[in-house]
């Protein structure tokens, strides 16, 4: 599996350190040095505008600092925030630093060693919230950008060509997911109905007989009815029963 590209943006007011940095980053694989700004105001327009995953962030510089920049970046959504590593010439700030939650505080100038392992911080950093966040949410598609939506707001999955639609408490989401990767890493949350179609287990309120033939479960807060084929119809039963027990 290859390794996740790391996207850092470089912000200093000083030239020669940006070149520097961009310079070290070109050394090591799986990271790539997307962009640079001299300044606060230019890098919060520049992290709007590319998304990066880390900042390697001065903390002196013109008008607003680097300090005033970080404490800035906690309004952003949590899957949007860029990690920090601070670089500084300057070592008395590193307490407040740490309190903003920096991945690193690097003294000036920095070393190749010490940059390197602030980006196996920021990796695993990375990865950590990664598996984290794939515990409880699911990845959906929203234009051209991917969000994570929280398992406990979805009433259903259902399979559509190469897709699988995501119906949830605000509407309704594409996820890349097959339904069996989606059972697989939620099965306590999911329980399969059909071969195109999981529903949520604590969302299942009882069954609608569409016809003679089709069996439909109904679920909570949820307009969709996704059948019920023959083979676990035994499963929702049994699940039903232990709704009323």
């Amino acid at each position: 599996m290859t390794e996740q590209l790391l996207r850092i943006l470089i912000i200093d007011d000083e030239p020669l350190a940006r070149k520097r940095l961009q310079r070290l980053l070109e050394n090591m694989p799986a990271v790539s040095a997307i962009g640079q700004a001299g300044d606060a105001a230019s890098a919060w327009q520049l992290i709007h505008a590319t998304r990066p995953d880390a900042l390697l962030l001065d903390i002196h510089m013109p008008g607003d600092s680097g300090m005033q920049l970080a404490q800035r970046l906690q309004q952003l959504p949590a899957g949007q925030r860029p990690a920090v590593v601070f670089t500084t010439a300057h070592d008395q700030h590193a307490v407040e630093a740490f309190a903003l939650q920096a991945v690193d505080y690097l003294l000036k100038p920095v070393q190749q060693q010490r940059l390197h392992e602030a980006v196996q911080r920021l990796q695993q950093q990375r990865q950590q919230q990664q598996e984290a966040s794939a515990q409880d949410h699911i990845a959906v598609r929203l234009g051209r950008d991917e969000h994570w939506l929280p398992v406990s707001s979805i009433a259903c999955c259902i399979a559509s060509d190469k897709y699988t639609v995501i119906h949830h408490d605000a509407g309704e989401h594409v996820s890349q997911k097959s339904l069996r990767e989606l059972e697989q890493l939620h099965q306590r949350y999911f329980l399969r109905v059909h071969r195109n179609a999981l529903v949520a287990r604590n969302r299942i309120i009882g069954v609608h007989h569409a016809d003679g033939q089709r069996v439909q479960v109904k679920l909570r807060d949820c307009a969709q009815r996704p059948d019920i084929s023959r083979r676990y119809r035994r499963t929702l039963q049994d699940v039903l029963q232990g709704l009323t027990s």
